[in-house]
């Protein structure tokens, strides 16, 4: 068995030589850590040659001047057999994360240096605690990732402030976890919870400095939900079987300058309380008075509703400014329409009613076109969250920018520069077609750590494995 697959068993409370898949492992770490849970611990390591080592490393001051202690360098220069085999892979694992970590250029060069500046207290912590190479949420591998995306966003902004508040927080984690001797989980833990209190108090900042593009966002969202509320409720009065029976006319005004007034009312329903019911009792008002009577009596009816039906029209069109001679011409048009039914029929001119009719067809046409499925293009933009970043490519020169705000409907989506100032914002379907012609695209960020741990557990087994194999 490669001395990599025994090692990495090891870790998980000396395993020896038992052949086991990286599953198997992780649920041996996490029957390990439910056993902790319960109280039954494991027998406390304080004792262990390499913990003592490390321990005289700090307290006597044997560190170098830069204050950074490399993983190898212990491994090399431990007193001889203070190392078992766990420490070991433990120390060569942890070497290839700082490594990875370290020559990923797109990580702010301070912040790099921060990170290094952690090797000796994730090895002690990683010697204690078996769990942070299985748990993701482990609070010194949430630090090493959280540093690491911070550092990442810090270079993505094109300058670097020393006075920055998150850079500060970043130091202020930093010095905490060296500043304890133990540097226990809970240290670490503690540390992870103020920088991302720091990290809550930069994105309140980035939306108190976004508030007037925000608030503008959330108006248009506000008006487009209106719109479709309106259009549905127009729609719903022409299905087929009403809509037949009235007039083109009145289905283009309907479909078009009334819809205007729907929206309207429903975005001012909360200041005026009953607009909607009030546009909508008119509209139903319109539509009665324009289908066919049955009788005298009806007729009389319709007589005598007309002058509070046209008054009521007219202050809602007075309200939206429809002000052109289209309205003139509609209430002409109504008017005929009106007489047709009061007196012996009268139809409009032939080519007006064809003008009429094609314009409501394809207004009818345009609102029923059947919603196009979701697909890839539209899934990315749906599965997008706040401080996402994402490369647009402008005019063959990309762009990265920060997600700093989603609409609470998800309509509208407003990217920063990463600096608290607004870059630019695209509706949903915008966004949409952005990703549809490949000039949008998603940053991978995050997890940093897992996939250094991952990469490096398999490059020790392949080295590992061709030593086996030249041994042999």
């Amino acid at each position: 068995m490669p001395r990599a697959r025994r090692g990495i068993a090891a870790l998980c409370d000396e395993l020896g030589d038992l052949d086991l898949s990286l599953p198997q492992l992780t649920a041996v770490a996490g029957a390990n850590r439910a056993a902790q849970a319960a109280g039954h611990a494991a027998a406390p390591s304080a004792e262990r040659p390499l913990l003592a080592y490390l321990a005289r490393l700090k307290e006597g001051g044997t560190q170098p001047a830069s204050n950074v202690i490399h993983l190898p360098s212990i491994k090399a220069q431990a007193p001889r057999g203070s190392l078992s085999r766990a420490d070991e892979s433990t120390i060569d694992l942890l070497a290839a994360v700082f490594d990875t970590v370290y020559g990923d250029q797109a990580i702010a060069g301070e912040i790099r240096d921060l990170i290094r500046l952690l090797q000796l207290p994730v090895l002690k912590t990683a010697l204690h605690d078996k769990a942070f190479f299985f748990d993701d949420d482990h609070p010194a591998r949430r630090l090493l990732d959280l540093l690491s995306h911070l550092g990442w966003e810090q270079s993505q902004k094109g300058r670097q402030d020393p006075d920055d508040p998150l850079v500060r927080a970043m130091r202020r984690s930093v010095d905490r976890i060296g500043d304890d001797d133990a540097q226990q989980p809970a240290t670490f833990a503690q540390a992870v919870t103020e920088l991302e209190a720091s990290l809550r108090e930069e994105e309140a900042a980035t939306t108190a400095a976004l508030a007037g593009p925000v608030a503008a966002a959330l108006r248009q969202e506000q008006r487009d939900t209106a719109v479709r509320a309106a259009r549905a409720v127009v729609a719903a009065r022409l299905e087929v079987g009403e809509g037949s029976e009235v007039a083109a006319v009145v289905v283009a005004f309907l479909q078009q300058q009334w819809t205007d007034v729907l929206a309207l009312a429903h975005d001012i329903e909360d200041d005026k309380p009953g607009a909607v019911a009030n546009a909508t009792a008119a509209m139903d008002e319109l539509l009665w008075s324009v289908r066919p009577k049955s009788g005298a009596d009806e007729r009389r009816q319709l007589i005598k509703r007309l002058p509070g039906l046209l008054a009521a029209l007219n202050r809602w069109l007075d309200v939206i400014d429809w002000q052109d001679a289209g309205r003139l011409r509609f209430f002409a048009d109504l008017a005929e329409c009106h007489a047709s039914i009061v007196r012996a029929p009268l139809d409009l001119a032939p080519a007006r009613r064809l003008e009429l009719s094609v314009q409501a067809t394809r207004q009818a046409a345009a609102q029923a076109a059947a919603p196009q499925p979701a697909d890839d293009a539209v899934h990315a933009v749906d599965a997008l969250v706040r401080g996402a970043w994402l490369e647009f490519d402008t005019a063959g020169s990309p762009r990265r920018v920060k997600l700093a705000w989603i609409s609470p409907l998800r309509s509208l989506y407003i990217f920063s520069n990463g600096a608290r100032e607004e870059a630019f914002s695209l509706s949903a379907d915008e966004l949409a077609q952005r990703f549809r012609a490949g000039a949008a695209a998603v940053l991978p960020t995050g997890d940093l750590v897992a996939r250094a741990l991952t990469q490096a557990i398999g490059t020790l087994a392949v080295n590992d494995d061709d030593g086996a194999s030249r041994a042999a």
